[in-house]
């Protein structure tokens, strides 16, 4: 199964299409119309659109919404508005089902092979550049991976609380042995931002993630994903300063 992954990766080297799906939904539990907050001039959303439109690498661009707000004010931005059903536009959805929907609402888009971005709109300091760099990597000839994951390195001392003994334990080095912090192995944390995969692989998997791996390493502080207010107003004084 993990060979025929990379041979569908490989084939999309040849692809037809790049498409951007940006899942955007209208409802919030934690922030009301997260989507839709500002961060600097931009919303969440209307910043993940520019930021794919001026990339350049993208022949469509999928905005995924319940939101009629959303869509309106999307419109100029994506080459396509997906009307999400209720079944998909619940808290509990995931986003491969939203992946799923948008495959066979638009089988037209999908009928070749297609190399597929997903965007998460709230992580708001993506860039462009992120993924320009992250398309040349796949074009590269020594790059073999079936999906792309972006992140950022860490480099931490991790404990887990034990729920039977409620005791906390370290998962990543032996206290007894503790090492220098340079001389440990780093380790990568996904933070969300973008996913790369082939629609095929996705249709065999119905992942995401799936075969083998590759990393796109980000800075740390670029890494903040929305999720509650206490995000949204870290990002809101970040921007400032990241833009200094």
């Amino acid at each position: 199964m993990v060979l025929n992954l990379i041979l569908e990766f490989f084939e999309y080297l040849a692809m037809y299409l790049t498409i951007a799906i940006i899942p955007a939904r209208g409802g919030s539990t934690r922030i009301k119309n997260k989507n839709l907050r500002k961060i600097g001039e931009d919303s969440l959303i209307t910043n993940s659109l520019k930021i794919c439109k001026s990339s350049g690498i993208f022949d469509e661009i999928i905005l995924s919404t319940d939101s009629k707000e959303i869509a309106d004010k999307s419109e100029n931005l994506s080459t396509k508005i997906h009307n999400r059903s209720k079944v998909n536009s619940q808290s509990i959805s995931t986003t491969e089902s939203v992946i799923s929907e948008i495959f066979e609402d638009l089988p037209e888009l999908f009928d070749k092979k297609v190399l597929i971005y997903l965007i998460q709109c709230t992580s708001p300091f993506l860039r462009k550049d992120d993924l320009i760099e992250s398309f040349n990597l796949i074009k590269s000839n020594n790059f073999s991976y079936d999906c792309l994951i972006s992140g950022y390195l860490f480099n931490k001392f991790i404990w887990e609380k034990d729920l039977k003994n409620k005791n906390w334990i370290p998962l990543n080095y032996n206290p007894l042995k503790r090492p220098r912090s340079q001389d440990k192995k780093p380790m990568f944390i996904e933070n969300g931002a973008f996913y790369i995969f082939g629609s095929s692989n996705f249709i065999l998997t119905n992942c995401r993630i799936h075969g083998e791996v590759g990393i796109y390493p980000m800075e740390e502080l670029r890494s903040i994903d929305i999720d509650e207010e206490d995000d949204l107003n870290y990002a809101i004084h970040l921007n400032d300063y990241l833009k200094k």
